[in-house]
């Protein structure tokens, strides 16, 4: 079995975990704006830039000032406790390394920047409810960035709509359809019909009367 590791895609609810960010270059920066939908950030640093302030004061994350070099193994443990994943970023590798062995004590996630650890963040792209995750496995972050590009080309925020308009039909079949393999074709034909795509580009509602019409047809 080959020694590489394999690594696993998830989608997780981060809505009350506390992701810890240590440093505040551009990496942190941008590990920071990707959790902010999704989790409680905090970044701890000796000093932020004036844009990490401006999320601050608008209590989208806590900035925390701290030297960690000056702090010990006790102190940061205090720091990393209530943590779910923590993010050492700080351009130092040997006081990442030590982030990361108390962070783990913890019982903290790892997300290691310079390296394959036990969490690796995806390249994200998301319209509404449909979320696509990129990783080429910690390897290529420039791949996932340029693959996730690509992919934003062909899917446009009308499928944001669909899955609205999926999600609502699906409720509805559930309701007046017993028929499970019915449901789900009735889905797919909604799916595959290129006139409801046209309309959500236009009006919800009106891919949605489509959508009903449809039904009505094949019922």
């Amino acid at each position: 079995m080959s020694s590489k590791k394999k690594l696993f895609p998830l989608m997780l609810n981060l809505s009350d975990k506390s992701v810890i960010i240590v440093g505040a270059g551009k990496v942190a920066e941008r590990k920071a704006k990707l959790f902010l939908e999704y989790a409680d950030v905090t970044l701890i640093n000796l000093d932020f830039n004036k844009r990490l302030h401006q999320l601050h004061d608008e209590n989208r994350l806590t900035l925390v000032e701290s030297n960690l070099t000056q702090l010990s193994d006790k102190q940061l443990e205090e720091l990393f406790c209530t943590a779910f994943l923590v993010i050492p970023s700080t351009g130092d590798k040997s006081l990442n390394h030590r982030i990361s062995e108390i962070a783990k004590s913890c019982g903290a996630m790892i997300n290691e920047v310079d390296s394959v650890g036990e969490v690796v963040i995806p390249s994200v792209m998301s319209h509404g409810d449909l979320t696509i995750g990129i990783s080429t496995n910690g390897t290529s972050p420039a791949l996932s960035k340029y693959t996730r590009k690509k992919i934003e080309e062909f899917i446009s925020p009308s499928y944001a709509d669909m899955a609205r308009l999926q999600e609502e039909m699906r409720e509805h079949y559930k309701q007046t359809i017993s028929d499970q393999k019915q449901r789900k074709q009735l889905l797919w034909k909604i799916l595959e019909n290129d006139k409801i795509w046209i309309a959500l580009s236009k009006s919800y509602e009106q891919a949605l009367q489509m959508a009903q019409q449809l039904t009505i047809n094949n019922s």
